[in-house]
């Protein structure tokens, strides 16, 4: 498909020239709202975009960064020119009062004569331990813009209030799906319709009751532009499966037996291309929204599921996913995660759902579309493999003249913040977290030895922590590093113990995110079913090389396996985030990784029963999770007894993987290194 094929919404302008209305955007840093401010700002009419950030700089910076993007998937310059004179950022939060906007620009906003409240802005995430979260921001953050579009706006008004919503908010149901109501009282297939399909009654009911009009918008599954096929920035949906197989691809091709998605031949999901869909959404802001108030924002195809997993399995390479209708035997180990991560894909194998639709249709998207879709993203994904994940990186040669690689980002003049990972596990765990805190720090954090790299010599007699110790020391003093701040996530929190206990000087802080550590199980300190299962098992396999390969043998579905020995693997894998099932199965995919692994464990396991804290006489803080099931609360209120400065801070809705996910973490690390003193920590 050439570009002249893909309608074009700058021609709607031309249907009511000199018309010009100022609007106002949630979730423009987002992939739908991103790529419609693109378009709308060129347009007559302010826009007025409510965005996350430290101060109106940052904010607006940020999301420059994004619609940069999003022109680069259409290989377009950004407006800079229209944006300069027509965008006004406004800093704020929907999960907060009135999403934060102050009064004096509540009161401009008033001025403005707003037409529109776009509400793009929502929680993509899905699985239930997050349910909290995506609740807080696709309801309650709808409450909040709802609140603020009553202040603005008044009931004499005639404002828009336009809710983005799913057409999946429409749950299990099946078959013909009219544009209407979708009432809360059925079935889901995870929190995210859950949430949206709430959001959208909470917008009528609301409304209503108000005397205010509102319009709710449902996209099908969005796909990046069809002008170009390229993502548009977006990794959800089709994308998110994609990149899992794909990065798993070396892994998967060593089954015995290929992965199974049980499923039925008829099911089917509705792909939407952005642009097409911002079409829709600027046609309906041009001619007017009518008496209609719910309208199906999808394309006259249906594409069968079957199908794409075929196709994303033969072009991935992996070779090794397939879908059936139902399972023989005993799945895998690594069957079971696969069926953890891929849990809220779950309810579109067995759905076959037909949008209805009363607007002009999008131009059909074929199989040909998708074959470009799936080719496009393959190729930006080898380019993000080739080029790392945005650290910069530099060798530094410890002590014993092993070659380190030091990866940093942030300005080297900020404060140094060096970040320790868990054994085993990539650099690539920490970039979200340091991407939030590099505006603040110097952030710096290295390649540990042996696993997943195999580069360095293995010796399973000195593999203990004091050996990460010296090259934290080391890269610090090359560095010229001082009275720095250390975090240590999982294992990595015994590293920084460690290093506070023999280098007293070097830190003048650390940080244990949901430690991992040598303290040992009692009646007061109790251990999660993860970590029974590794102390056990690692004891086995680094007494015996063969155990390795025989665990190995087993997670790749080898026949004739032990039962227990297959349930205890199964618990291992599906205890660590689905989502970062390419991470996490790092130290499991070879005899030799998982060797070394279980040796680094169970030397952690061995040394000192209060993991180095009757040494550290530096503040500490100690973050866990209540929602954490690889390492239990217990170990780090047993931190806090044994610190001479611990502050605990338990999180009630924290997981082991907080880090990754949650900006809060970020918040809490970045008030606590830079106060003078630990308590102020409390207020965060």
């Amino acid at each position: 498909m050439n570009r002249l094929e893909v309608r074009d919404s700058n021609a709607l302008q031309q249907q009511t020239p000199g018309s010009e209305k100022s609007i106002f955007i949630s979730g423009a840093t987002g992939f739908l709202g991103g790529h419609f401010l693109l378009k709308r700002i060129t347009w007559p009419g302010r826009v007025f975009a409510l965005v996350r950030g430290d101060c109106l700089i940052q904010a607006r910076q940020r999301l420059y960064a994004h619609l940069a993007e999003c022109a680069d998937s259409y290989g377009t310059l950004l407006p800079e020119s229209d944006l300069d004179k027509k965008l006004v950022v406004i800093t704020g939060d929907i999960t907060v009062a009135n999403c934060g906007v102050d009064a004096d620009t509540i009161d401009t906003l008033r001025k403005e004569n707003i037409a529109e409240f776009w509400h793009c802005a929502a929680s993509l995430k899905f699985e239930d331990r997050h349910r909290s979260e995506i609740f807080s921001h696709n309801i309650g953050g709808t409450q909040q813009m709802l609140a603020l579009f009553e202040t603005v706006c008044a009931p004499a008004s005639s404002a828009e209030f336009i809710h983005i919503s799913t057409a999946y908010s429409v749950g299990a149901a099946h078959g013909d799906i009219a544009e209407e109501r979708h009432l809360p009282e059925r079935k889901f297939n995870n929190a995210y319709e859950e949430s949206k399909n709430h959001a959208e009654n909470l917008v009528v009911d609301w409304c209503s009751e108000r005397g205010l009009s509102y319009r709710v918008l449902r996209p099908s599954v969005v796909m990046g532009p069809r002008a170009s096929h390229h993502s548009g920035t977006t990794r959800f949906g089709v994308y998110g499966l994609t990149k899992e197989i794909f990065r798993l691809r070396d892994t998967l091709s060593r089954l015995e037996h290929p992965l199974q998605i049980i499923g039925e031949d008829a099911a089917t999901v509705n792909l939407t291309p952005v642009d097409e869909c911002v079409y829709d959404m600027l046609s309906l802001s041009v001619n007017g929204f009518g008496d209609q108030r719910f309208f199906h924002l999808c394309n006259p195809s249906r594409f069968n599921v079957k199908q794409i997993i075929a196709l994303i399995d033969s072009k991935t390479g992996a070779n090794r996913v397939q879908m059936v209708p139902s399972r023989e035997g005993e799945p895998s180990p690594l069957q079971d995660l696969f069926d953890t991560r891929t849990r809220f894909y779950a309810g579109y194998y067995h759905s076959d759902k037909r949008f209805q639709r009363s607007a002009a249709p999008q131009p059909a998207l074929n199989w040909s579309d998708f074959d470009l879709y799936l080719s496009s993203f393959l190729h930006e994904l080898r380019i993000e493999e080739a080029g790392g994940v945005g650290f910069q990186s530099q060798t530094v040669t410890a002590r014993d003249g092993t070659p380190l690689k030091v990866l940093y980002c942030g300005d080297p003049q900020l404060p140094a913040l060096l970040l320790v990972n868990a054994y085993g596990m990539p650099a690539e765990f920490y970039w979200p977290l340091a991407q939030r805190l590099s505006t603040h720090f110097h952030i710096i954090t290295w390649e540990t030895r042996w696993v997943p790299s195999l580069a360095h010599p293995f010796d399973p007699l000195h593999c203990d922590s004091l050996v990460h110790a010296r090259d934290l020391a080391d890269i610090a003093n090359t560095l010229k590093i001082e009275a720095a701040t250390a975090l240590g996530w999982s294992s990595g929190a015994q590293v920084v113990l460690r290093t506070m206990a023999e280098f007293p000087q070097l830190l003048r802080r650390g940080i244990l995110l949901n430690p991992g550590v040598s303290i040992a199980p009692s009646e007061q300190v109790r251990v999660t079913r993860f970590e029974a299962g590794i102390r056990s098992l690692f004891a086995k396999i680094a007494g015996n090389y063969r155990m390795a390969e025989k665990y190995v043998e087993l997670i790749f579905g080898a026949a004739g396996a032990d039962a227990g020995d297959r349930q205890l693997l199964s618990n291992i894998l599906t205890s660590t985030d689905p989502y970062l099932l390419y991470m996490t199965s790092l130290p499991f995919r070879t005899p030799e990784s998982l060797f070394r692994y279980a040796h680094m464990m169970h030397a952690l396991f061995s040394e000192r029963e209060d993991a180095w804290t009757g040494d550290v006489q530096r503040p500490v803080l100690v973050y866990v999770g209540e929602n954490d099931v690889v390492t239990h609360a217990d170990i780090g209120r047993a931190l806090c007894r044994g610190l001479a400065q611990g502050t605990l801070h338990l999180d009630p809705e924290g997981d082991h993987f907080g880090h990754y996910y949650d900006a809060r973490v970020a918040d809490l690390v970045r008030a606590f290194s830079l106060q003078e003193s630990p308590e102020a920590v409390d207020e965060v």
